[in-house]
């Protein structure tokens, strides 16, 4: 065999990296039977180096070892010669994001938001969640961010633990209120135009930094708090599975308990809104209810004896107290519908006449106030839940929090998914839209009550996020 033969296919064993024959290296002179093994394997080599080497054109791809592949189980299979019977399905279009709202800033937080309240005049809002001082290690507190600036501007404080619930309005005879529930089993009523708080230590309320009005004796957390739409009574959702209401408005019973029911059943109540006429409230639990309950605290609250014996009761003879005095202590709904796991959060529409509620079964319902007929129901496009639940100023949009890290947004008027707001990096946890609907506020500090997280200030997303109308 020509020697220059025997280098070339040298070579081409090479470049496709095939051990050369020891026959390559010694045998100069070999019999007609070794030059034909040696000039196939040349001819061979020379074809894998072209197929190694030709691929910048996308004509020609490596070879792939079918034996190999037997051993690589994640590896795709190899090109099937005759298209199958059934082709597979597409892939899913994924559906367009932020198409009508779109983020239009920031504001950073000390922690995990978990609740978030606009200020009547829309130029502020007030923040709860998992916050930590970075030198005390200790923030029981509302913040108050200017939404102009995009910053915290100052603070409420303290609460014994975490303020997970906020709510504001402008009251006649007050002026501007700030409540705050907490895990402290405790809501704290402010002036948020005072100077706010510069220290945190546990418990303290200080006039000097905006106090008000202090409401104890709640065996629970309190989850929600709602002010009723004429600012006469507070409406608080606990988890000692009582909802309550206080009169607000000055008089002799002023700051009290003035009605109240507890439910055995709903493991807590996580939620508690306002019908705009003021005369119902809807609630979701941790059993999976939405309910609407009538309640007009003037016509139907305590009398007066009852008032003053019920805020001499400690909060560990609560339990027992309502027992006794079942009578007063228990409620019929006006309907309810159970079945969806956990309800986050329940609202009531700004036309009155409709409720909506979304839950850990992943779906958002619109139902009819009055008969609890479903109007609308919608499950998220993806497996998950939705917490953060509200309703647009004019009552066709209702916006949804997801576990997916997603808002979805619905029109109500159409019943479909209008659009889907893509950002944070947790389950977004609390929604409010601003006064006059033109910016929605979500902040993302995952699970509401998860014990793993029950003391975790850190999360992936420690911010509230603005959206606007394009």
């Amino acid at each position: 065999m020509p020697f220059r033969l025997m280098v070339e296919a040298a070579r081409a064993c090479y470049a496709a990296r095939i051990l050369r024959s020891p026959a390559i290296e010694t045998a100069p002179r070999l019999g007609w039977r070794a030059r034909l093994v040696i000039t196939v394997l040349a001819a061979l080599c020379a074809t894998e180096r072209q197929a190694l080497t030709r691929t910048e054109d996308g004509v020609h791809q490596p070879r792939v070892s079918h034996r190999a592949h037997a051993h690589q189980p994640d590896a795709p299979p190899p090109p099937s010669a005759t298209p199958p019977d059934d082709p597979p399905a597409p892939a899913p279009e994924k559906r367009p994001t932020n198409v009508h709202l779109v983020p239009s800033g920031t504001i950073a937080l000390p922690g995990r938001g978990l609740s978030v309240a606009w200020a009547p005049d829309g130029r502020h809002l007030a923040v709860g969640g998992h916050f930590r001082d970075k030198e005390t290690r200790l923030r029981y507190d509302t913040r108050v961010a200017d939404v102009a600036a995009r910053a915290l501007v100052k603070s409420f404080a303290c609460h014994w633990y975490w303020a997970v619930s906020q709510a504001w309005v402008d009251h006649p005879d007050y002026g501007p209120l700030l409540a705050d529930g907490g895990g402290d089993h405790a809501v704290k009523v402010w002036n948020p135009d005072a100077r706010g708080s510069s220290t945190c230590h546990p418990g303290q309320f200080l006039a000097a930094d905006g106090a008000l009005q202090q409401l104890g004796e709640i065996n629970g957390w309190i989850m929600s708090l709602a002010f009723s739409p004429d600012r006469r009574w507070l409406a608080g959702a606990s988890r000692d599975r009582t909802v309550r209401i206080w009169q607000v408005h000055p008089g002799p019973n002023a700051w009290r308990v003035v009605a109240l029911w507890f439910d055995r059943d709903v493991g807590n109540f996580l939620s508690v809104d306002w019908s705009p006429d003021g005369r119902a409230v809807v609630t979701g639990d941790r059993r999976g209810r939405v309910a609407v309950w009538d309640v007009d605290p003037e016509r139907d609250g305590w009398d007066d004896a009852t008032i003053a014996q019920f805020a001499r009761i400690s909060y560990e003879d609560q339990v027992s107290w309502c027992g006794s005095h079942a009578t007063l202590t228990s409620r019929v709904p006006r309907w309810s519908e159970s079945g969806h796991d956990v309800i986050w959060n329940a609202r009531w529409a700004p036309d009155g006449g409709r409720v909506a509620a979304a839950g850990t079964d992943g779906t958002v319902s619109v139902y009819d106030a009055t008969t609890g007929e479903v109007l609308l129901r919608q499950t998220m496009p993806h497996p998950g839940s939705l917490n953060g639940l509200a309703w647009h100023p004019e009552g066709r949009w209702l916006a949804a929090g997801g576990s997916d890290q997603r808002i979805y947004v619905y029109d109500t008027t159409s019943k479909v998914l209008y659009d889907t707001l893509e950002g944070h990096d947790d389950l977004v946890t609390a929604l409010a839209w601003s006064p006059d609907g033109k910016t929605l506020a979500s902040t993302a500090g995952g699970p509401l009550l998860k014990e793993a997280l029950v003391d975790v200030s850190d999360g992936p997303d420690q911010t509230v996020r603005l959206w606007r109308w394009r």
